[in-house]
């Protein structure tokens, strides 16, 4: 799936990752975290491609599969042998032009916009894009606790939008979360697949991601 790729390149400049190893079957990220080597990133959800791909996990590699039947790749992962974790993410686009925008306090690094929203000088909500060609791909759109229920992750959003266009993006894409999924879909952000991921280690509890490891 294309999107895939589109989505990984930014999602590893956001993180500060190294490019990518592209394999026929899947994308192959070096995060260096407890737990989480790796990640691979199937191209394709058919069943010999998963399967080829869960045989060569590791207890330190992750795999997420791009699918638009999560529950079944689910199933398949755990009877491959891997570790699905509980919670589906969604992968989400949109036309940046049809994007609600917004202003807050910006900064440009490179490929990266960071935005983030002051309240009496604390920091209320944040988050960035990775502007790759015509793709703005969102990353770590985050509200504190204490701001929430305020449309501050809306501001945010806004305000990477703006910067993204000005940087002549055109497509806006992101992986949210099971909580963020709601406030993208009121933003106008459309569910294009579902991202289904699992751990080569047999002995991974579930649960949410973030629950395992922070900054997903």
């Amino acid at each position: 799936m294309d999107l895939v790729r589109r989505w990984v390149e930014g999602w590893r400049l956001c993180r500060g990752l190294e490019p990518v190893i592209e394999y026929d079957d899947a994308y192959a990220a070096v995060l260096r975290l407890p737990g989480r080597e790796r990640e691979l990133f199937a191209r394709s959800d058919d069943p010999e491609t998963v399967d080829r791909l869960v045989r060569g996990l590791t207890p330190d590699t992750w795999l997420t599969v791009t699918t638009h039947d999560g529950n079944g790749i689910a199933r398949r992962l755990a009877a491959a042998g891997a570790r699905p974790f509980e919670e589906q993410k969604t992968l989400m686009s949109i036309d940046l032009h049809e994007h609600s925008l917004a202003a807050a306090e910006c900064e440009s690094v490179g490929p990266l916009e960071y935005a983030r929203v002051l309240i009496d000088g604390a920091v209320a909500a944040h988050g960035m894009v990775a502007i790759v060609g015509d793709d703005a791909v969102m990353h770590d759109i985050q509200t504190d606790p204490a701001y929430r229920r305020r449309g501050l992750g809306s501001i945010v959003m806004g305000a990477l939008s703006r910067r993204a266009l000005e940087r002549g993006a055109r497509t806006g894409l992101l992986m949210a979360t099971t909580d963020g999924f709601h406030l993208y879909r009121k933003l106008g952000w459309l569910p294009e697949a579902t991202m289904v991921t699992a751990s080569g280690d047999t002995r991974a509890v579930s649960g949410d991601l973030g629950a395992v490891l922070t900054g997903r």
